[in-house]
């Protein structure tokens, strides 16, 4: 007997000590794994939602908020906090209910449309996120320019108006290149981790 028949009777021994997983508990691993990524999105939404809410805290008493105020920007202040934490909150509703359905899920079939869902509504949030972060920051320099007194004093016959346009433009981008990164770094992992997890359902459904 040669070296090649050994080695094959030996694979074959390992092979019937190692477990075998069946097709219901390999997918009860994979389910498992998902609902717990789905449910870290979830988590993370929230605590980037308290970070939000605390800053703003802060804002308020150190006393900048009645800066603003000053400036005549009150209403656009409250208009921009509104529209910002509807978006957070509308969010984090739709990533608790992506969790509960993917702990509800009872078929491979629908658990891969669960992860589909799941991180489509990971990429709106990210790319309505940073939309309306440079939308913010680019209507808060315009209204500061041509709508409050205070502003065009100080800073609009002394600096030309491109020069003001051109900076906000700058700190916008740099900003938004910061918190892209950010969600890069934690939605991006969570979000790769359950398309390895679709890709192992789609070996299933073969």
């Amino acid at each position: 007997m040669d070296e090649l028949e050994l080695l094959k009777q030996d694979w074959k021994k390992q092979e019937e000590v190692l477990p075998r997983l069946s097709y219901k508990e390999i997918y009860q691993m994979i389910l498992k794994k998902s609902s717990s990524i789905v449910k870290w999105i979830f988590v993370i939404s929230i605590l980037e939602f308290v970070l939000w809410a605390s800053l703003d805290i802060i804002f308020r008493f150190t006393g900048l908020h009645a800066e603003v105020q000053k400036e005549s920007m009150g209403t656009f202040s409250l208009i921009g906090s509104i529209l910002s934490y509807t978006i957070l909150i509308y969010f984090i509703v739709r990533f608790y209910l992506n969790y509960k359905k993917i702990q509800a899920t009872d078929s491979t079939k629908v658990l891969m449309e669960n992860i589909i869902k799941t991180r489509r509504t990971v990429k709106h949030y990210i790319w309505i996120n940073l939309s309306f972060f440079g939308i913010l920051m680019i209507s808060t320099t315009i209204y500061m320019l041509f709508f409050t007194n205070e502003f065009q004093k100080s800073a609009g016959v002394e600096t030309p108006i491109w020069m003001i346009v051109l900076s906000t433009l700058l700190v916008t981008l740099v900003f938004i290149g910061l918190i892209a990164l950010f969600y890069r770094l934690i939605y991006g992992i969570l979000t790769r981790r359950l398309k390895k997890n679709y890709k192992e359902l789609e070996k299933l459904e073969i």
